[in-house]
């Protein structure tokens, strides 16, 4: 099973070193739920978010290039749900990714990473590396860190501003081109302006970007 085409990380049963890895074809299934689900609301936006429009005026609005609402929506609630769920699979299974490569280059078994601090540091550094190496990653990272994993209002860091505290609690969707994005608009306070609007990215992109690296097998 090859994991990441580029680097060739790859992972075989009896021969890795991992030997129980139901997690990683989990996380894939995942990742194409989120992209497939993604593909069909953006496919069918404005008939969702308005249900009781008739065609004629559905029609008007899907000519509109660039869309953002601002009021709460269930569609719009529904495509950052999905920007959650996709972010936090992707950036696990790219870590797993950095688990097998490190483990091809250190055959070590769980109990011997257990109460090491060295190894541990090693292992987390590693997987820190392969992952900033990918640049398609560093949105959905942005998005993982400040909105997924948690909002960063609830767990402030000292280099937060303002103004991405605010906008982690109010992730605002926008529509362009027929495609749903995220940290399109540039959230402000004060002098402070929203790390959100640095990293703007679209799943569906997203991912299509990814297929050479990890999803090649599936595609072909």
């Amino acid at each position: 099973m090859i994991l990441d085409h580029i680097e060739n990380i790859h992972i075989n049963q009896g021969v890795s070193p991992l030997t129980n890895f139901h997690s990683i074809p989990q996380l894939l299934e995942g990742i194409f739920m989120t992209y497939n689900d993604m593909n069909d609301l953006e496919k069918n936006y404005w008939e969702r978010r308005y249900p009781n429009e008739s065609k004629e005026k559905i029609e008007i609005y899907k000519k509109a290039s660039f869309s953002i609402g601002g009021e709460l929506s269930q569609v719009d609630a529904q495509g950052v749900n999905l920007f959650h769920w996709y972010s936090i699979n992707v950036i696990n299974y790219a870590k797993c990714c950095g688990l097998v490569s490190f483990l091809s280059k250190n055959p070590i078994q769980p109990e011997q990473i257990m109460g090491d601090k060295k190894l541990i540091a090693e292992l987390r550094l590693f997987q820190e590396n392969y992952i900033k190496s990918i640049p398609e990653l560093v949105p959905v990272l942005h998005f993982r860190n400040k909105a997924s994993a948690h909002l960063a209002f609830t767990d402030p860091k000292h280099y937060d501003n303002s103004a991405t505290l605010i906008e982690s609690m109010s992730i605002i969707p926008t529509l362009i081109q027929g495609k749903l994005k995220v940290g399109v608009m540039t959230r402000k306070r004060g002098e402070h302006e929203s790390s959100f609007s640095k990293h703007p990215w679209s799943l569906t992109e997203n991912f299509e970007s990814l297929i050479p690296r990890f999803f090649k097998d599936y595609f072909d």
